[in-house]
């Protein structure tokens, strides 16, 4: 990689973060635009129709629609210069939670929510395109934008790597910038190695003998076991895993009888099983599926287990890092530009990407009161200019 002429590149980040401000309505409205009418994976019409149209609008911007996925969209500034391109991916979709910020261009649609920030990634990524396309002679090798579809739980990402993503736009190395409440509002968070978790969906299925709330003695009664079984499967992250490993159990949902004094006869229970470190990953899941069946064979309940992997963990290029943590010092400093000591207890469907091609995958911390998918989250939106200027910055020095 070339050398870093420290004050040239300052002069240049104070420029492209002045454009931006130039922007900022733009990319209010953008937003704005996007959070008031989200859609959920392999839905997203809405938004990559407005996406292409804004991406076609952009002097030199190559723009792809429906590869890989019919809702996906790319644009590519720079295709005539040599070498491998650098890109960027932010997500289009829109989770199934219902929001409650009161905000007036707040989801049209009761049930569906940008509350875990897609709607920024999207706009601020839309920024960074404009100003590139106005630097596009600055450039010294392509640059790609991906606008990736369903990337809550469907592995968007496997979509467009099967489809030949990477060959087709002869993608060198790849960014992402994911925005995250409870870092320090301003300050741009990454390290070398993984930075994610391993994630799991866990479905637990009970089913024993239902009755009468008033003869449980009649019953084998699996929403009670369900209860014991929480419990005891904590008991392993307490008293089985070592302290100074990280492991998550957490169970958001259980279905059972619909009657308040009627003992179900079926128990279902979905939860998630988060960890940093691929051995705890394989002992936790045979040791849960080991404490249900046992407790269910005493409790005369049959029982099952059952795992989906959501996410592997990203693994961020450390030679990418190394670069990325000298260019960003020169722009906003020591203090702002911060090394992650954990890796975040979330999924990342970037873990596709990264496990293909050299990435980095960095956190943009808002200092917001509330977290990702609470039905209050909200971003600072004076932070898009500067989130479009970071992009723009990185692509034209890397």
């Amino acid at each position: 990689m070339r050398s870093l002429d420290f004050e040239a590149s300052a002069q240049t980040g104070a420029k492209l973060l002045a454009e931006a401000e130039g922007i900022a309505l733009d990319l209010v409205e953008w937003r704005r635009s996007f959070h008031q009418f989200p859609e959920i994976g392999m839905e997203e019409h809405m938004t990559s129709n407005k996406i292409e149209g804004l991406l076609s609008s952009m002097p030199g911007m190559e723009v792809t629609k429906g590869f890989g996925l019919s809702t996906c969209v790319i644009g590519k500034v720079g295709g005539d210069l040599a070498g491998g391109a650098l890109a960027f991916r932010a997500e289009l979709d829109a989770v199934e939670v219902r929001e409650d910020t009161g905000l007036p261009f707040s989801s049209y649609d009761e049930r569906v929510s940008h509350v875990q920030g897609h709607d920024a990634h999207m706009a601020s990524l839309l920024g960074t395109a404009m100003l590139l396309s106005d630097h596009r002679a600055q450039l010294r090798h392509p640059v790609v934008f991906i606008f990736q579809p369903a990337d809550e739980g469907k592995g968007g990402s496997r979509y467009l790597i099967d489809a030949g993503l990477q060959e087709k736009f002869n993608i060198e190395k790849m960014l992402c910038v994911h925005w995250v409440p409870y870092l320090p509002y301003g300050q741009v968070f990454t390290n070398k190695g993984g930075v994610t978790s391993f994630t799991n969906k866990l479905h637990i299925g009970l089913s024993g003998e239902g009755g009468h709330g008033s003869t449980p003695h009649l019953t084998a009664d699996p929403l009670y076991l369900s209860a014991l079984i929480q419990v005891a499967l904590q008991s392993i992250l307490t008293r089985e895993v070592d302290p100074q490993k990280t492991a998550v159990l957490s169970f958001g949902r259980i279905d059972a009888a619909e009657v308040y004094n009627v003992i179900a006869e079926e128990v279902d229970l979905w939860g998630t099983l988060r960890t940093t470190d691929r051995e705890l990953h394989r002992y936790l899941k045979r040791r849960i599926e080991d404490v249900v069946r046992g407790m269910a064979h005493i409790a005369h309940v049959a029982a099952s287990v059952e795992y989906t992997l959501d996410y592997g963990q990203v693994l961020n290029n450390e030679e990418l890092v190394s670069r990325i943590f000298k260019i960003g010092t020169a722009l906003i400093g020591s203090e702002a530009m911060s090394v992650l000591k954990n890796p975040l207890l979330v999924g990342e469907d970037f873990c596709y990407f990264a496990e293909r091609i050299p990435s980095c995958l960095m956190f943009l911390g808002t200092g917001m009161e509330y977290g990702l998918y609470h039905a209050r989250y909200d971003i600072p939106e004076n932070l898009l200019p500067f989130a479009s200027a970071w992009g723009a910055y990185l692509a034209l020095f890397l």
